[in-house]
């Protein structure tokens, strides 16, 4: 089975009260995030807002980290716990949350249905990525020059853009020193 990519060009994208969000990958196929029957869903919001709540997903765990700029959230459900996320930092919460961001950024989300788990790593250096139900690799914004001799199973990867890799078999990634990529899992 070939790695399916998809970059923002070719990904749906639409507004929201507080941006836009670019649809990378819902699963299954002809699930919808308006109807919130989906599994998974990999998006990209841009946060135009200086102040915005987040929409309430009861069924969904969330992963959610800056690409650009950054953001404070505040988790009243967790005693008001509050985290500041830079580039390419992560949090993870309960879609039921009521969620409160400050900050301008554009964002990465993983949503996956409760009863499974979804995990996103920053990866910096070159490995073997094993088999997985689903896995993805995802390029943030990346110049040129750090993306030179970054690959995926021998086909170089691209700024912005989410890879799909097949369940079975491993596939190598190597990567140039203090190149990041984002590995995400989900069982």
């Amino acid at each position: 089975m070939d790695i399916l990519k998809r970059s923002r060009s070719q990904a749906v994208t639409t507004r929201w009260s507080g941006g836009t969000t670019t649809e990378f990958y819902i699963d299954p196929p002809g699930s919808a995030y308006a109807r919130r029957d989906f599994l998974i869903r990999i998006s990209s919001a841009t946060v135009d807002l200086e102040a915005s709540d987040f929409t309430l997903l009861p069924d969904y765990n969330r992963i959610i980290l800056p690409l650009r700029g950054g953001f404070t959230l505040t988790f009243p459900e967790d005693g008001n716990r509050q985290v500041t996320l830079g580039p390419l930092e992560q949090a993870s919460f309960d879609g039921a949350w009521h969620t409160h961001s400050v900050g301008k950024a554009v964002d990465f989300n993983v949503m996956v249905r409760k009863g499974h788990t979804g995990t996103c790593e920053k990866v910096t250096g070159s490995r073997l990525l094993q088999p997985a139900s689903r896995r993805f690799v995802y390029v943030p914004f990346l110049t040129d020059a750090q993306l030179k001799g970054a690959v995926l199973d021998g086909k170089p990867l691209e700024q912005d853009t989410l890879y799909v890799l097949p369940p079975e078999g491993s596939c190598g990634l190597t990567l140039p020193e203090g190149t990041p990529v984002l590995y995400i899992v989900v069982e």
